[in-house]
């Protein structure tokens, strides 16, 4: 049996009587779009503007400076940069920190407008530096963070984790510092034990080539001992014959001298003999060269004019030889002189040989003694260098041995196993079906909610049982679906003015859209049915039932935190309540995945077949006249 197609529609159609009836059902209409919509919107991704609240930074941090490798001082200002990281950062997902001194920053976190103060102390550098040097020197640096909870709790939360994960990152950079200094000392240890084993092994081979060669040296020595002692007996004489050749020496370069003075006087003379024989071929050759004019004008009897031609052109022949002999005379002297300079010049250096030579004579005497020691002495060196070649081999060996066991690290190494030490255990987080904000996350809790004070409203303004279906010969469960589909009219716009609303305007995007509408409507269905049956079951008494389940399910529904954190008696109730399997529903629409939809889908379907039954039953009770109906207790 089915409603009649008019009846559901008796109980709206009084609402045409008057413009405020009409908007009373509208208003109705958008309740679950203005509780959830403004929810979802208002929650929408509290952590995305965390920039728009102001926080107080107060570094009293003092700069250290401490030796690098090289023995260099370097400053360390670890506090500022602790402070300039949290100040500069502009990700959105940190306060808008604020460096400022200590007194503003407690009259802002007392008056409100620092959410939080972090106070990094004057000793902050010393102590994060403190691990460098002596180990009972090192200290830790503590960081004072201040909120006030009488402004907000949830800001001294965020601050705290803020500041968790800035320290984190600090000690990790540290400790990564730290470690990497202590990995490229290994390095540096093992490469000074490679140098050092190579420098020891250098020296066993130069020890070896330092015996051979002293054991030769010593040979040599004894050798060179016997060699200077006969050159001594041979250079015994050698002073007296050195002094014999300096003076022949001298004597011959004064002969020199004396021949080179005569051919001097020879070439002059010969000069001035030249000079006049010049002049006498001068007159002979004019001499001639008239007489052969004149012959050849008028040759005169018995003169042979020939010959007299053939004079008159040897006269330059003859001086051309006059001009060489001059030439010769001129370079024999020179040639002379020159003998005589390098005569004198060897008279010279015989007579400096000749006072030197005693003095080398009683240096080979000397030298001769010192072989005599420096052959005893090549012996004992010989020996020594045998025994330091065995020990420098020894050493290279145990060196060599020892920089092998010892790791060696690139700047790669270093720094993968810095980072890996100072940071041990990283996150890993891969979200299955993952939302896109906080807004996205709550949207399932809110549309429940807003959706079950959405039934409620529709029946404060709506009667559950129609008076005229009551009063006609309707059935009972024509009665009772009378009052459920106009409910459910208004309850689908509800959920067509959500849907929109916070898929257009507000910015969900559920992971499966058809999903999303059809969880959407059959919660929709099952909180007017729920609604209706306890307004007609109980009249007022029933709305205020209904506030109690909407109390209960709220909490028992884990719509924020996972239902395990809550205690056992709500965990208890989760399973019996309809907004949980609402929430569950709504939540793998919003997010994605299918696994236990179906069981939402059933578990709301048995909730609203049991809110129409229920509601049946109460429409039977109603076709019956009795007392408590001529005189309600409750309206």
């Amino acid at each position: 049996m089915t409603a009649s197609p008019a009846l559901p529609w008796f109980e709206l159609a009084r609402f045409r009587r008057s413009r405020l009836a009409r908007a009373a059902v509208v208003a109705v209409a958008m309740i679950p779009l203005l509780l959830a919509a403004l929810y979802v919107w208002a929650n929408i991704d509290p952590t995305g503007r965390l920039d728009d609240v102001k926080a107080a930074v107060v570094n009293q941090d003092e700069l250290v400076e401490v030796e690098d490798r090289k023995g260099e001082k370097q400053p360390v200002a670890v506090g500022r940069e602790l402070a300039g990281n949290l100040v500069s950062d502009d990700s959105g997902e940190n306060f808008d920190w604020v460096l400022t001194d200590a007194r503003d920053a407690q009259q802002g976190l007392a008056n409100g407008e620092y959410k939080a103060v972090l106070t990094i102390p004057e000793n902050f550098s010393k102590a994060a530096t403190s691990t460098n040097g002596d180990p009972d020197e090192a200290i830790q640096g503590n960081l004072d963070l201040r909120t006030n909870d009488a402004d907000n709790y949830v800001s001294g939360t965020i601050a705290q984790a803020i500041v968790k994960a800035a320290k984190s990152a600090l000690n990790a950079q540290v400790t990564e510092t730290y470690l990497d200094n202590v990995y490229l000392s290994f390095s540096d240890i093992k490469t000074k034990l490679g140098e050092a084993a190579s420098g020891a092994g250098e020296l066993a081979s130069g020890a070896d080539a330092l015996a051979d060669g002293a054991s030769q040296a010593a040979d040599g020595a004894g050798q060179l001992s016997d060699g200077l002692g006969q050159l001594e007996s041979g250079t015994a004489t050698l002073p007296r014959d050195t002094r014999r050749l300096a003076d022949g020496a001298r004597q011959v370069a004064t002969g020199v001298e004396q021949i080179a003075a005569l051919v001097q006087q020879f070439s002059q003379a010969l000069n001035t003999a030249t000079a006049n024989a010049d002049a006498d071929i001068a007159r002979l050759d004019t001499l001639l060269r008239g007489l052969a004019e004149q012959c050849r004008a008028d040759p005169p009897a018995g003169m042979n004019c020939a010959q007299i031609e053939e004079a008159a052109g040897r006269t330059g022949e003859l001086k051309a030889f006059v001009q060489q002999v001059r030439t010769q005379a001129s370079g024999a002297s020179k040639q002379v002189q020159l003998l005589a300079d390098g005569a004198n010049q060897v008279a010279i250096g015989n007579e400096k040989l000749a006072q030197n030579v005693p003095l080398l004579v009683a240096s080979i005497s000397r030298a001769a003694d010192g072989a005599d020691q420096l052959a005893d002495g090549t012996a004992q060196l010989s020996s020594g260098a045998d025994q330091l070649s065995a020990g420098a081999l020894e050493l290279s060996t145990g060196l060599r041995e020892g920089s092998q066991s010892v790791p060696d690290y690139d700047k790669s190494d270093r720094e993968q196993m810095s980072e890996t030490v100072a940071t041990p255990v990283e996150d890993a987080a891969d979200r299955l079906h993952p939302v896109s904000n906080n807004g996205e996350a709550l949207t399932p809790y809110f549309m429940a909610l807003a959706l079950w004070i959405g039934a409620m409203a529709i029946y404060l303004l709506l009667r559950p049982l129609s008076d005229r279906a009551i009063a006609s010969t309707a059935g009972d469960v024509r009665t009772a679906l009378a009052g459920f589909a106009p409910g459910l009219a208004i309850s689908l716009v509800q959920v067509a003015l959500l849907v929109a609303a916070l898929e257009w305007i507000v910015g969900v995007n559920p992971a499966s859209q058809w999903l999303f509408i059809g969880i959407s409507a059959a919660t929709a269905l099952a909180f007017t049915a729920l609604n209706q049956m306890l307004v007609a079951l109980m009249g007022g008494t029933g709305r205020f039932v209904a506030l109690v389940l909407l109390a209960l399910q709220l909490a028992a529904a884990g719509g924020t935190y996972p239902i395990e954190t809550s205690p056992g008696f709500f965990g208890f109730l989760h399973d019996l309540l309809p907004m949980s399997y609402a929430v569950h529903g709504l939540r793998a629409a919003t997010a994605g995945g299918t696994q236990g939809v179906g069981t939402d889908f059933f578990a709301l379907a048995i909730f609203t077949v049991l809110g129409l039954v229920l509601t049946v039953v109460a429409a039977r009770r109603r076709q019956t006249v009795t007392l408590k109906r001529l005189h309600p207790s409750t309206a």
